[in-house]
């Protein structure tokens, strides 16, 4: 296994702009979103150049050559999520086999402070109609669906565990919540963000404050694998390249004191790790009327 430092300029955190990294040339194009912080960015099926983004309580599309920088690409609001609640935001989401997104929100005060119990996560078909499906969360954040199509894995941060839920992939709803990974039954530091699952089944967890990657048996709630990274704060983590086998991983640098910054002087960076032996599946796109 090693690991691979490809950019440091991906900062988590008041994120206006949508980026995008050839790990073959280490380019990276970006497109500045004028809107507000964005939180998650899924391409839409059938297009090239278009994306959904989770922007403050909006989803938008995006159009954009991502080939080019852009400081005012057009947007077109597809609906709204948590009408009414001006302190929360978009924070993660993903697409599943039919195309639906589901995204979720958290609670902010403005100062970067999180604010408990007023978020919500939502699922979002093709006729752009935001079915709220749990509430209250505090910081919405990894998800994830088993090969079967069957188990829908979700966490909300600050209660530093991993949930699943029956899933009905025809008519998208989640039953039977019950815990399959619980942090407090480890010496691990820190809380799960971003989640990605491999082909076998297994949950790979960023740790936001725990400078950790961990791969779970969501199954047995067994601790499979630690990977340490240079980084405190590790936000999310995906399967890419060639053969999705790489496992790359994003960190923030937002708000670290000179001393942090010092002892890890490439947080904010994204990483590459490689030799897991494992793989990912292909992510799926937003598919719109």
């Amino acid at each position: 296994m090693n690991i691979t430092i490809y950019s440091s300029i991906f900062y988590i955190g008041k994120l206006l702009a949508n980026h995008i990294l050839d790990p073959a040339t280490n380019a990276v194009t970006s497109a500045y979103i004028k809107s507000g912080t964005v939180g998650v960015v899924v391409p839409v099926d059938d297009s090239t150049d278009q994306f959904a983004a989770g922007v403050g309580r909006d989803l938008i599309l995006v159009t954009w050559d991502d080939e080019q920088n852009e400081t005012n690409v057009p947007t077109e609001v597809l609906c709204s999520v948590d009408v009414g609640n001006t302190q929360t935001r978009i924070n993660d989401g993903k697409v599943d086999s039919s195309g639906r997104f589901w995204l979720g929100t958290m609670g902010e005060n403005g100062k970067g402070n999180s604010i408990p119990n007023i978020g919500s996560f939502y699922r979002i078909d093709d006729d752009l109609k935001p079915k709220k499906e749990i509430s209250p969360v505090s910081i919405s954040n990894g998800l994830a669906w088993n090969i079967e199509d069957d188990t829908f894995y979700y966490i909300d941060s600050p209660e530093r565990n991993v949930v699943a839920y029956d899933y009905n992939p025809i008519n998208g709803t989640i039953s039977n919540k019950r815990i399959v990974f619980n942090l407090n039954n480890t010496n691990l530091t820190g809380v799960p963000d971003g989640m990605t699952i491999d082909t076998d089944d297994n949950l790979w967890i960023a740790l936001f404050g725990g400078s950790h990657v961990i791969k779970v048996n969501p199954r047995t709630g067994e601790l499979l694998c630690q990977i340490k990274i240079p980084a405190e704060n590790v936000t999310s983590v995906t399967f890419g390249g060639p053969l999705l086998d790489i496992l790359y991983v994003t960190t923030s640098g937002k708000d670290l004191t000179a001393e942090q910054r010092k002892a890890t002087p490439h947080a904010g960076a994204v990483f590459a790790v490689k030799g897991l032996g494992v793989r990912g599946s292909i992510a799926n796109m937003f598919r719109m009327k």
